[in-house]
């Protein structure tokens, strides 16, 4: 029985003298279990014991949703005989309701997969970014590469956080410009979200000077669009690239933060699927220079597109279009004490498709000529919780739905709860 004993006491007494704690054994010794020689023995002859080493030194949790109340109406302004304007929306959605983990797994290489349940999400199978990320730090390579789902350098406005958007929605012209729009004359593949590779790097000996470069899949973000089995419909690459200079400047005392960029895109087969014509493939070229500023509450930003695609719709053979549009917007940030702070907002936004044409956020009309204005304003009641209310008024002429001698006019509210964690 007490050789049992033994055997047992000596598995645990060797995990505890590589522990390089002696109290147990020198308790056993005490009380006559084991014998100086017995302790000793054990001591001598104990295999070290290597806990199991994580694979994940940290992991992070984070998430928000964001709520809107939506009422939008449009009337049509010199209407023909028997024309009928569209029809008026209302309700309420949840944009987006965003879950993710980010894992630091070591030796500079993490992974970040956030998904989106809301209505966001719902063509893109819930997943709005799922990448894995090296970060590099030498003398001449200074940056993180990125191997993944995400967006493209292509849109500062479209680039801005989900839950940082200043005047609630994104605008007329980066709905064009940034996502896939199958809404015109062809499908156009071009910006957002897509599955590459992506290298965002600074230029160390330049404070302030930052750079960028991918090569993603021939196919974005848009309403079929599958990011986990797209190799069937993408049978091109599609390439990116970005230069920009952010810094801060002091004048008199104040600090002034500002940053300057241009951001350049090329898709050989960024149009497919032309009306009349769908199995002629053309190309899509596109940059956009922006810059912003911001001082003491005041944020300024601006920002240019320009693109050309080329039209194989019957009569054009490839002559290209070069659609154009433009976003600006300040918003001035007032702290309000206990009450948080408020943020008064407003946009202008200009968009021509150069006869491409799209189609609005609301699915009412196709267009071919866009301007809108914004204005609303932000309540901070912490800084995980906003509470936003804002009026868009626009007009649209051209395309499939707006006669030449017709502007159409549109007007919408939207009021939003957000919350972060």
């Amino acid at each position: 029985m007490k050789k049992i004993v033994i055997s047992l006491l000596v598995a645990g007494a060797a995990v505890a003298a590589n522990a390089q704690d002696k109290a147990l054994l020198e308790t056993l010794v005490k009380k006559g279990m084991l014998t100086q020689q017995e302790a000793a023995q054990i001591a001598k002859e104990s295999v070290a014991v290597t806990p199991a080493t994580k694979s994940t030194k940290s992991i992070k949790i984070f998430g928000g949703a964001q709520g809107w109340y939506t009422w939008g109406k449009y009337s049509v302004k010199a209407s023909t005989t028997g024309r009928t304007s569209p029809s008026q929306q209302s309700g309420f959605t949840l944009r987006y309701v965003k879950l993710g983990v980010e894992a630091d797994v070591g030796a500079g290489w993490s992974a970040t997969v956030v998904t989106d349940f809301g209505t966001e999400g719902a063509n893109r199978n819930y997943l709005d970014k799922v990448v894995a990320s090296k970060k590099i730090d030498l003398d001449y390579l200074n940056g993180t590469l990125q191997l993944g789902l995400r967006k493209v350098n292509m849109g500062y406005e479209q680039n801005m956080c989900d839950f940082g958007q200043l005047a609630i929605e994104r605008s007329v012209a980066t709905f064009f410009f940034t996502r896939a729009d199958s809404k015109g004359i062809g499908d156009k593949n071009f910006g957002s979200r897509t599955v590459g590779v992506f290298w965002d790097g600074n230029i160390t000996q330049v404070d302030g000077l930052y750079y960028s470069a991918a090569v993603t899949s021939g196919v974005s973000e848009g309403e079929d669009y599958n990011p986990v089995n797209n190799l069937d419909e993408s049978s091109s690459l599609s390439f990116w690239a970005a230069i920009g200079y952010k810094n801060v400047a002091d004048i008199k005392g104040e600090s002034l933060a500002y940053d300057l960029g241009i951001n350049f895109g090329y898709a050989p087969q960024g149009m497919t699927n032309y009306a009349g014509n769908a199995d002629a493939k053309g190309s899509v070229w596109g940059i956009n220079p922006y810059a912003t500023i911001s001082w003491r509450g005041l944020t300024l930003i601006g920002e240019f597109f320009l693109q050309q695609a080329e039209d194989y719709t019957p009569g054009r053979n490839g002559i290209g279009r070069t659609p154009m549009g433009a976003n600006v917007t300040a918003a001035y940030k007032m702290d309000i004490g206990e009450w948080g702070a408020i943020e008064p907002v407003f946009r202008f936004s200009c968009l021509t498709t150069n006869g491409m044409m799209t189609q609005s956020e609301s699915g009412l009309l196709f267009y071919d000529e866009a301007m809108t204005f914004f204005g609303g304003v932000n309540w901070y009641a912490t800084p995980a919780v906003k509470t936003s209310l804002g009026y868009e008024f626009g007009y649209f002429q051209g395309g499939r739905d707006v006669n030449a001698n017709e502007r159409l006019y549109g007007n919408t509210v939207r009021a939003q709860v957000q919350v972060l964690f």
